[in-house]
């Protein structure tokens, strides 16, 4: 189904404010700045392709190095994993921090704070990661988080230059408007004693 020329041309009409012997000169200005507006909006998708790619590849690097540098080992728990009470950030309901062993990958004892699921047992064992000088760290970042952290960017900075260009529309717009108040103010100093009849 084709487009009807009418409704076109009447948004055209629209988006350049007319045309004619009565367009202003600031009409004239508006336009171009809503043209830049549609020209930052367009140009921001490209660029926000560019910024998801560039932050792909760095994560998938990042990714591959933590992937290198965390190893899996089992650590057996010193003590039961009791949830604290109260309100504590760093802890859910499902799982607590309790005192654990385990060995790096040189074969050296290291103890320290594991997380283990809430009520886990003395003596019990859960896997954990660790970095090459054998400290308990989070999991390699997932492919999933790769793509995530991608996304982000790219939509961040979609957002951050689109806004940035109808910030900038919305202040020229402005500006237009109090320079076409002020000439009118002018203007109807000069007309509205003729007018009315108060002319001396």
């Amino acid at each position: 189904m084709s487009e009807d020329p009418t409704i076109t041309r009447s948004l055209w009409h629209r988006f350049t404010l007319g045309s004619g012997p009565l367009k202003r000169s600031t009409d004239r200005i508006q336009v171009l700045a809503r043209v830049l507006l549609v020209l930052g909006v367009l140009m921001a998708v490209p660029i926000s392709l560019a910024v998801a790619t560039a932050t792909d590849t760095s994560m998938r690097s990042l990714a591959e190095s933590q992937a290198a540098s965390r190893h899996q080992v089992d650590a057996t728990l010193l003590e039961e994993a009791v949830p604290p009470m109260g309100n504590d950030a760093e802890h859910t309901a499902l799982t607590a921090k309790a005192q654990a062993t385990w060995l790096d990958t040189t074969g050296v004892v290291r103890d320290g704070l594991v997380r283990a699921p809430a009520g886990t047992k003395v003596g019990s064992t859960v896997t954990v990661w660790i970095d090459d000088s054998g400290a308990v760290t989070a999991a390699p970042m997932a492919g999933s988080q790769v793509v995530g952290q991608a996304v982000l960017a790219s939509l961040a900075t979609f957002t951050a230059i689109s806004i940035t260009a109808l910030l900038g529309y919305v202040a020229v717009r402005r500006l237009l408007e109090r320079g076409r108040m002020r000439r009118w103010a002018d203007d109807w100093s000069v007309v509205e004693p003729v007018w009315s009849g108060k002319v001396p």
